[in-house]
């Protein structure tokens, strides 16, 4: 058996994504198991994957008829019921897919430490925010510099108390589950072993994988940030042809707010087109359907 696993939820209009996780997974982490949240994937799919997959893969049916809790949720559920079982277990979206080996995170999670992905921003816990999520700190002020997303999140099994207490309050108002997640975690303590990494490493959330600075680069066989940091995973609906033109249209008016010249709008539109070439090199059928539909990186 396994000794890490990655847990993950997905639906059907995950599924591009989906296959482009499970191909980075076998690519750079081989050892590990993954456990599938499943809810409403094509059924065919999942059976097939379940007997083709080169490495442990275990599915979970979804019982909750909400897409977010079906999937989102119930992968906080199934780190803390499975999650004794391996060492340590990394919680991921199905719109990421891994760029680089990540069994350093496990190894440290297994010792004892958490590892996350940056917000990017800082928060002041305060009393507000608190009163909100109903989870007091005992203090009207706590400015956290440590603020990370939902996933990645790598956890060993002393940490598993964090799913399970998450998981049991059912405290999540749909898109701000990640401000209750910190707050849970400061109250049980987490900080103090946490390391936070950059954003453009793990997770690009306010589009720190394409800002010129930080922007997405090639060098040799690695992915590197700007600041030429190893980038260990890419996050976003690279599939979707929608998302990638409003990434561009996001990006377009904060080149020139900032009053940024040509070399910045060539660093962010060739991060953009990187990032869907990385995810079309994981999906040879997404690929090929790209190329039928004349549609360029």
């Amino acid at each position: 058996m396994a000794e890490y696993a990655f847990i993950v939820g997905a639906s059907a209009n995950y599924l591009p994504g989906l296959k482009a996780l499970l191909a980075s997974i076998i690519l750079h982490a081989p050892e590990s198991s993954v456990l599938l949240v499943n809810h409403g994937l094509p059924s065919d799919w999942v059976r097939a994957m379940a007997q083709a997959a080169p490495l442990p893969f275990v599915v979970f049916e979804s019982e909750e008829p909400d897409q977010v809790r079906g999937t989102a949720i119930e992968r906080f559920r199934v780190a803390a019921e499975y999650g004794p079982d391996y060492k340590a277990v990394c919680l991921l979206d199905a719109d990421m897919f891994l760029t680089g080996p990540v069994d350093l995170f496990f190894d440290f999670a297994a010792a004892g430490f958490i590892v996350a992905g940056s917000n990017g921003m800082m928060i002041d816990f305060d009393r507000a925010y608190q009163e909100q999520y109903q989870c007091f700190l005992g203090v009207d002020h706590y400015p956290y510099a440590q603020t990370h997303t939902t996933v990645p999140l790598f956890l060993g099994q002393n940490d598993l108390d964090w799913p399970r207490a998450l998981y049991a309050s059912r405290r999540v108002d749909s898109w701000d589950d990640f401000l209750y997640l910190n707050l849970l975690g400061i109250k049980l303590g987490k900080p103090g072993h946490m390391l936070v990494m950059p954003p453009y490493t793990f997770t690009g959330i306010h589009h720190w994988q394409v800002k010129p600075e930080t922007s997405l680069r090639e060098k040799g066989d690695l992915l590197l940030s700007g600041t030429e940091e190893q980038v260990y995973m890419v996050h976003g609906k690279w599939w979707e042809e929608n998302y990638r033109r409003g990434m561009w249209q996001v990006m377009e008016p904060y080149l020139d707010n900032e009053e940024m010249g040509e070399t910045s709008r060539q660093r962010t539109r060739a991060a953009i087109d990187l990032c869907y070439r990385k995810f079309l090199e994981l999906d040879p059928e997404a690929a090929t359907e790209a190329a039928s539909a004349g549609l360029s990186v």
